[in-house]
């Protein structure tokens, strides 16, 4: 993490009773911290895992990672998205806090959904959300409950993370943040490709195997061209990136 990060996370966690480290569903490895956990746990704060977006899941690869992780912290599921799971976390942050009063945090990737957490908790929209990577600039402080304060921090990346295509794929980095978007852009073919080989032709119907060949029909149906008709390739990654982020191709 970057030094003026991880001073903010650390104040954030000396400020809280109970951390919520929110994971993406699909990715929760991924978008695990395990500096942040370290500390939580060092500091004897309680740590609750949230696997949001579960609603992208089937339930039995939910059980198997809840299984996981609780060996480490207490695990809910929610779909801030549909509302589905609040009553299981308010229950957990309860048993959590010990009924007392308490601060609560929620600490995770940028974009895995920490101010939207915080909406469905409230029942009302009060933290700001965006789908831009880092929307969240600075600590939010919301109150749950006459006993309990929401804290919503921004989204911090671990400073060893430096693979592009996994903060790409979970949304913590969008196309102009990327060194070299036409490389994530082939990996994220090749990846759909392997999760499921009908995928590309489902979503943009490509025949096309190949990850460069994939990235020039892109462009041609897109009509994303350099001059002499040629198919502009960076356009084309940028265009399957934002479709991914945006939920727009399914697997």
């Amino acid at each position: 993490m970057k030094k003026g990060f991880f001073s903010r996370v650390t104040r954030v966690i000396e400020q809280s009773t109970v951390v919520l480290e929110i994971l993406d569903a699909r990715f929760p490895e991924i978008t695990r911290n395990s500096s942040v956990e370290k500390r939580v746990l060092n500091s004897g704060k309680k740590l609750v895992f949230v696997l949001n977006k579960s609603d992208l899941v089937e339930r039995s690869v939910l059980e198997k990672e809840k299984k996981r992780l609780q060996k480490i912290a207490p695990c809910v599921f929610l779909s801030a998205r549909e509302k589905k799971g609040v009553k299981k976390l308010r229950e957990e942050v309860g048993k959590a806090s010990a009924k007392k009063r308490a601060v609560v945090s929620l600490v995770g990737y940028p974009n895995t959904g920490k101010s939207s957490v915080i909406n469905a908790l409230i029942g009302r929209k009060v933290a700001r959300t965006g789908h831009k990577p880092g929307f969240t600039r600075g600590e939010q402080f919301l109150r749950l409950s006459e006993k309990i304060m929401l804290i919503d921090s921004p989204g911090i990346i671990p400073f060893e993370q430096k693979n592009e295509f996994e903060l790409m794929l979970v949304n913590s980095k969008n196309p102009e943040q990327l060194h070299d978007v036409e490389a994530v852009g082939l990996e994220l073919v090749d990846w759909l490709l392997k999760k499921n080989p009908y995928s590309i032709k489902k979503n943009f119907g490509v025949k096309e195997t190949d990850a460069e060949r994939v990235l020039e029909e892109i462009a041609l149906k897109k009509n994303r061209l350099l001059r002499g008709s040629v198919p502009d390739t960076h356009e084309a990654a940028k265009i399957l990136v934002k479709m991914w982020q945006a939920g727009e191709i399914r697997v």
